[in-house]
């Protein structure tokens, strides 16, 4: 039953996936995507029996492998093994008399470090302030618009500039106005 099951599932994902592509020869576009889905399900549907049947199968041998018997002193070599280091070592209390202070040194320095980084931002950006909002302003003029409009406005166009008149690429993009019709 179960080689019936596969054998069907195949079918119909060659089948789904050659009416895919004969749709799409086709242009037959909402057949395609049904089609399309149907060989997506399908697709999906196969894999995850292939995952089950696979899963099934590590399941199996995981269950032989409990069922064996086991070695003899496997406890005792356990409990004889050496017993894992702890990290951090210089934390470890060697001496009761020891003061640990690694971390509260880190912290404070970390502070005075962040404290004096502030403090050169802080004199740093008040000495520069000074003369960059007017060195930015005279940089920012070069690259200003101009003054004057690069297009000519549609009221000098009516106006019968004839420099303007016979240009109909600008007219066009003047829009209705610049050719004299309604909108």
């Amino acid at each position: 039953m179960k080689k019936l099951s596969w054998l069907v599932g195949v079918v119909a994902l060659l089948g789904s996936g050659a009416y895919l592509f004969v749709y799409i020869y086709r242009w037959e576009w909402h057949r395609a995507l049904l089609v399309g889905v149907l060989f997506l399900a399908t697709l999906v549907g196969l894999c995850t029996g292939l995952v089950v049947r696979r899963l099934n199968a590590v399941g199996d041998t995981v269950r032989a492998t409990a069922a064996a018997p086991r070695p003899p002193g496997a406890l005792d070599r356990l409990r004889a093994a050496p017993v894992e280091s702890k990290p951090f070592p210089w934390l470890r209390p060697v001496d009761p008399d020891r003061t640990h202070i690694f971390i509260p040194v880190l912290l404070g320095g970390g502070f005075v470090v962040s404290g004096i980084a502030w403090l050169i931002e802080r004199v740093a950006g008040s000495s520069a302030r000074e003369g960059v909002e007017q060195e930015v302003a005279t940089e920012l003029e070069e690259i200003a618009f101009p003054a004057t409009s690069l297009v000519p406005t549609e009221a000098e166009l009516l106006a019968g500039d004839e420099e303007f008149g016979d240009d109909p690429a600008l007219r066009v993009l003047l829009g209705p106005a610049a050719t004299g019709t309604s909108p």
